[in-house]
Parts: C-alpha cells; structure tokens; sequence
C-alpha cells in the first residue's frame, strides 16, 4: 500500500477517505516530475516490487509496510520541505532521492534530525564521505563508479596491450553527479598513468555539444569519458556521429544505461560502455525471479534503476523488522548491523576510506552489443566478452 502526499494530488483527494494507516510507514521522497522524473519513476518501480514482496512474506513482522511518497520535483527545496513533512509525521525512516544535488541536502537536514536516510539512487561520494550515523547508502558512490571504469580500461589494456589505451578526453555536467564521477576520474587517470587531452564541462541545458566533440576529434583520444543525464546523452552520442569523433572505448555513465537509449539513438549506441550497480544477465540467486516482476511492473526490460528501488526498500524492511522498537536510533541501529543477501546485491553498511555506512558493493561494466546491454566486466562476472576496439563512425 502507498499514499502519494503531494500539494499536486491533494484536491483530487478531498472527499474521500485514506485508507486506514499501517502499523509500519516509511517515508519516500522521490523524483516523480520535473527533470529528474524519467529515474524517479523507475525507482518507483522497483519499490512497488519490493513492497508486493514484503506485504506477501508477512509484511514487518505480521503489519503491512505502507510507504508515504513525497514528489520532491526534482527540487532540492522541495526535497526538503518533504522531508520537514515526513518528520512530522513520526515516520521511522526515510528512503530518497534519485539526484545527489537533493540528497545531499536532505543527508545534512536529516542528520540534524536524527533521522534515518537510506539513499535511493544518489551516488555523490559526500554523502557518505565524510557522511554521518544516520545517512546509509546500499549502491554505489562516484569512488567506486570511476574505479570500475579504469579497471575495465586497465583490463583492455591488460588484454591487447599496454599501448592501446593511453589517452582520456573528458566531458560531463556541471551537476553534482557528473563533477564527482569526472573529478574522481582525474585522480584516478593520473595515478594509472592516462594522460588526459580534454576536459570539458558543459551548463546543464546546453543542446549543442559539437564545438566540444569537435575539439576532442582534433585530439584523438583513445578513451571518451562521458557523464551526461539522459537527454544530454542521447544529444553527445548522436553529435559524436555527426561529427565523426571516433574512440577505441567509448564510456557514457548514466545516459547509456537506461534501456530507452538504444531505442533514442539505434545503432549509434553499440559498443557504448557504462557502469551499474546490477544487470539481469549476472548469475546472483534469484535474479530470474526478480527480473521478470520487475519487467512485468515496468512494461518493458528492467535497468539497474528499478534494481536500486527494489534494493532500498528491502534494506529499510529488513531493518525494520529486526529493529527493537520503531524509534528512529532503534531503526538506525538495524541499519548499522545489516547483513542482507538480494538477488540486486549483498549489503553490509561498512567504514572504509573514509566513508560511513557505504555498501562496498561491486559495480558492473554494460557495453551495448548489437542494441542489447551485456555485462562485459569484471571477467568473473561477465556474459559476454568485450568489443574492442570500437569500429570508426564510418565502418559502421
């Protein structure tokens, strides 16, 4: 059961009576319009799942869970006043949102609150670095992320020679999300020794990536290191083409991984690679089960998107059963000491290298083969082998 609090729906309600509330309630601020909603709907998605499950398993010990949704508008301000609402109505905990420059701010609202936060699909490493005893985090963050992109170039490099891959151009949002994947992909090119010949950020809106991509094609990099948010990457890859700005890897982080993007850009999205917390070809226990609910609920093949609203939830149901009372520090105590096996990932809430209460959970590398994401890396993991290198615009 759900209850979707938000000023937009609420004449349409009066007259009629709520369903009567669960014993058990958690609060849910997500992003369901504005910008960020095309994310925020898979996330839903996933989190109808999860609680169909939940409810059907005898719910938080015999009480039907109920989440209260707040549409944060792809507004950080928003996402704050939902917060300020949700505290007040005594809820236990929090799960919320999809953009790291909302989440953040409701991490620092919520830890003044004293009031769990379990981050739903933010990835920003300050919100767990330094981070606080009430915020945790199940995916991954932009440490991790960067991380398994250069280990995948480190792996090609391994695999067809030291030579190959040596030269990194750079392009991404000025949104908090793609400066944290980019400025962590600096440090990390220069400690592996990738010498970076383009580094580009662009205003959030802007239509017109050639003058840039033209730039990078002068250069002739090896790698392109692409985060872009979903229109933004449909409009890079397809210029890229127009352009003629070829690569023997080409990565586009966030863009690239949702399903839709094959069907935007068609063929141009082959050889593309991106990094995600899960993938429905990787052989974890159960993961048939739960990739074909969250395709019927979906209506179409699930990403890691849905995978990530699934995993949250279940996080936050399974602390709250195991939680002495529903008191928040009793809950944020739950959360401290999970130890949860999912067919999305296993979680234990750890500090490591400076993070608090961070999931060390490994990411996954797709590469788009023949319009079908496939999970190409880590080796041990992989469905199928890696393209390389990439075929120029013109072979194609």
């Amino acid at each position: 059961m759900k209850r979707i609090l938000t000023a937009a729906i609420a004449a349409p309600l009066m007259g009629f009576t709520l369903p009567a509330a669960a014993q058990v309630e958690v609060g849910v601020v997500n992003s369901l319009s504005g910008n960020f909603a095309t994310f925020g709907e898979r996330y839903l998605t996933g989190m109808e799942v999860a609680l169909e499950e939940i409810n059907a398993n005898g719910g938080i010990n015999g009480e039907e869970l109920e989440l209260v949704i707040q549409d944060d508008r792809s507004e950080a301000q928003s996402a704050l006043a939902a917060v300020e609402d949700l505290e007040n109505e005594g809820l236990p905990l929090i799960i919320g949102s999809y953009a790291s420059s909302i989440t953040g701010p409701m991490a620092q609202l919520m830890t003044r609150q004293e009031m769990p936060l379990i981050v739903l699909g933010s990835a920003d490493n300050s919100i767990t670095k330094p981070g606080s005893d009430w915020v945790f985090r199940a995916k991954h963050n932009s440490s991790i992320v960067a991380g398994t992109y250069f280990d995948y170039f480190d792996y090609l490099r391994e695999e067809h020679g030291e030579d190959e891959l040596q030269t990194v151009a750079m392009l991404y949002g000025n949104a908090a999300w793609p400066v944290s994947l980019a400025e962590t992909g600096k440090e990390l090119a220069e400690e592996r020794g990738y010498e970076i010949i383009g580094d580009e950020a662009y205003d959030q809106g802007t239509s017109d990536f050639r003058p840039i991509l033209n730039n990078f094609r002068a250069e002739e990099p090896d790698i392109l290191y692409v985060v872009a948010y979903a229109e933004d990457g449909v409009a890079i890859t397809r210029q890229m083409r127009e352009v003629g700005l070829d690569s023997k890897v080409l990565a586009i982080d966030t863009a690239a991984a949702l399903p839709n993007f094959v069907e935007q850009v068609g063929d141009s999205a082959d050889y593309v690679a991106t990094v995600v917390s899960w993938s429905k070809d990787v052989q974890y226990p159960g993961i048939e089960d739960l990739t074909n609910r969250l395709r019927e609920a979906a209506g179409s093949e699930p990403s890691f998107y849905e995978a990530e609203g699934y995993l949250a939830l279940m996080v936050a149901a399974d602390a709250l059963r195991r939680a002495e009372s529903m008191e928040r520090d009793a809950v944020r105590q739950a959360l401290d000491e999970t130890d949860l096996e999912t067919p999305v990932t296993t979680v234990t809430f750890e500090d490591f290298d400076g993070f608090k209460n961070q999931n060390p959970i490994r990411s996954l590398m797709l590469q788009i083969q023949d319009g079908e994401h496939v999970t190409v890396f880590p080796a041990d993991l992989a469905a199928e082998d890696p393209i390389y290198p990439n075929p120029s615009w013109e072979d194609r």
